[in-house]
C-alpha cells in the first residue's frame, strides 16, 4: 500500500574523496528538486585523509537547511560510520549511499517507488550491470557466502539501500561494537525487497575496501554473528576423539594378539594432530572471549569528533 513520504534523509560514509562530493550535493539536490520532495543530506567523514572534511563544511555553508556534516574521531569503517549517521535522519525514508557515484543519485525514487508499492521495511539497489576484476568478484562472491552461512543476513544486498524510519528508530538501539548493517536490519525485518539499478564506474577511481580490509569484514562476520566456528570444532574434537579411540583400539589389538611393535611415526603423528587440534579450539575459544570482553566493557561503536548542524 502507498505511503506519502515528505522527506528522505541520505547517509554517505566518506573517506577521501573531496573531489566528488558537490558533484554528490548537486546531483541530489536536482534530483529532489525534479521529484518536488524534501530532502536531508548526512555526509559523515570517516577520517580522511585529504580535505573532504573542508568540502563538507564548505557545503554545509551554502545548504545550511538541507547538509549536516560529521566527522568521526578516526577512522572507524564503513559500516560503523553509516551507523552514526544514521542518528541524524529525520526523514520518512532513510538511504544509504557511497560517496564515489557508482550508484546513480538520479536512482533514489526508484527505491522511493518500490518501498511505496511494496511497503518493504528495506529495499535495496541491486546493479547487474558492472563487472568487477575477477579476484575483487571473488571476494565479493566470498563476503556474500559469508554472510549466507555464517549470518541471518539476506546474503544479497548492497549499501545503496532504502529504509524506514521505524527500522533504523530500532537499528540505532544495536549496541555491539563490530556493524555489520546487514546483519542488523534481519534481526529486525525480513520483509525485504530487491530492484536493480546502475552501476557506474567508481569517480575516484578505487574500492573503499582493500583485500585486507574484506578479509577483516570476512572474518568479523563469522567470529562475531555466528557459534558456528563454536560448533565447527566441537563437532571435530568429536570426530577426532572417535578416531583416536579407534585407532588406540586396533594398535592395542595388534600389541596383544600380534605383539606388534608401536612405532614412533604414528606416536608423533597423533600428539602432534591432537595438539594442533587443541590450539586451534583454544584460538577460536579466546576469539569469542575477546569479543565477550569488548562487549562487556561497552566499547562505543564509534566516536565524534565535530558535527555540523
Amino acid at each position: 500500500m502507498e505511503q506519502k513520504a515528505n522527506k528522505i534523509s541520505i547517509v554517505v560514509p566518506v573517506f577521501n574523496s573531496s573531489e566528488v562530493l558537490n558533484e554528490l550535493y548537486d546531483r541530489v539536490e536536482k534530483t529532489f528538486a525534479k521529484e518536488g520532495m524534501d530532502f536531508q543530506l548526512i555526509l559523515v567523514d570517516d577520517y580522511s585523509a585529504d580535505n573532504s572534511w573542508a568540502v563538507i563544511s564548505e557545503i554545509k555553508k551554502r545548504n545550511p537547511g538541507k547538509v549536516i556534516g560529521v566527522r568521526m574521531a578516526r577512522n572507524f569503517g564503513q559500516h560503523n560510520v553509516i551507523f552514526c549517521g544514521l542518528r541524524y535522519c529525520t526523514g520518512d525514508l532513510i538511504v544509504t549511499m557511497d560517496d564515489d557515484l557508482q550508484n546513480l543519485p538520479e536512482e533514489i525514487p526508484l527505491l522511493i517507488k518500490q518501498q511505496q508499492q511494496t511497503g518493504a521495511d528495506i529495499v535495496y539497489g541491486i546493479s547487474t550491470n558492472y563487472k568487477k576484476p575477477i579476484a575483487r568478484q571473488a571476494a565479493s562472491n566470498a563476503l556474500k557466502t559469508a554472510t549466507r552461512i555464517f549470518s541471518d543476513a539476506y546474503g544479497e544486498g548492497s549499501s545503496f539501500r532504502l529504509m524506514r524510519k521505524e527500522l533504523v528508530a530500532k537499528l540505532i538501539t544495536h549496541t555491539q561494537r563490530f556493524v555489520f548493517i546487514d546483519e542488523i536490519i534481519s534481526w529486525y525485518t525480513r520483509n525485504a525487497d530487491f530492484i536493480k539499478v546502475t552501476h557506474e564506474k567508481s569517480k575516484i577511481g578505487r574500492s573503499r575496501y582493500t583485500a585486507s580490509k574484506l578479509i577483516s569484514l570476512y572474518y568479523n562476520i563469522v567470529i562475531g554473528y555466528d557459534g558456528a566456528p563454536l560448533k565447527t570444532i566441537t563437532v571435530i574434537g568429536f570426530i577426532s576423539s572417535l578416531f583416536s579411540f579407534l585407532v588406540g583400539l586396533y594398535f592395542i589389538y595388534r600389541k596383544l594378539f600380534f605383539n606388534v611393535r608401536i612405532g614412533y611415526t604414528s606416536i608423533i603423528v597423533s600428539i602432534t594432530f591432537s595438539a594442533g587440534l587443541i590450539l586451534l579450539s583454544i584460538g577460536v575459544l579466546g576469539e569469542y572471549l575477546r569479543k565477550m570482553y569488548n562487549l562487556l566493557n561497552a566499547q562505543p561503536q564509534f566516536s565524534v569528533s565535530e558535527v555540523l548542524e
